[in-house]
């Protein structure tokens, strides 16, 4: 499950002391050669065709979301540097926007020339973890 940014968290906050929080129209997908924290993403890639890749979310439950359809980056044009994380971000431009959320990856990945990483359906989730009693 992806865990959210000190920033995001700062925003949801924000909303009980009556501010007005960022709203993204759309949040994509970015991969990090180094893995993310909460205070910092990870050293996102550039270059060799890597691209953000745009992704939506549907409600699975009252304290979750996830991927409703696969996430495909597109295609490296040379071979990637080892993939350590994800990240969601409210702007397509690399190194831009406001950082989200992340996930780090428990294993490595490689991406060769001419592959690309995919995320299936339901596989990229969000959540709130337990709700209050």
């Amino acid at each position: 499950m992806a865990t959210f940014s000190n920033w995001f968290r700062n925003e949801i906050l924000g909303i009980i002391e009556g501010d007005t929080p960022v709203i993204p129209t759309q949040l994509y997908v970015a991969v990090h050669s180094t893995v993310c924290s909460s205070a910092t993403p990870g050293t996102e890639l550039s270059g060799d065709g890597y691209a953000r890749v745009p992704i939506t979310f549907e409600r699975v439950s009252d304290i979750q979301r996830w991927n409703p359809a696969d996430v495909t980056t597109p295609a490296a044009s040379a071979e990637w540097p080892t993939v350590a994380s994800f990240s969601l971000w409210d702007s397509a431009s690399i190194g831009g926007g406001n950082y989200y959320a992340y996930g780090n990856l428990t294993t490595a990945i490689s991406v060769d020339a001419q592959k690309a990483i995919k995320w299936p359906a339901n596989k990229v989730i969000v959540g709130l973890g337990s709700p209050v009693t």
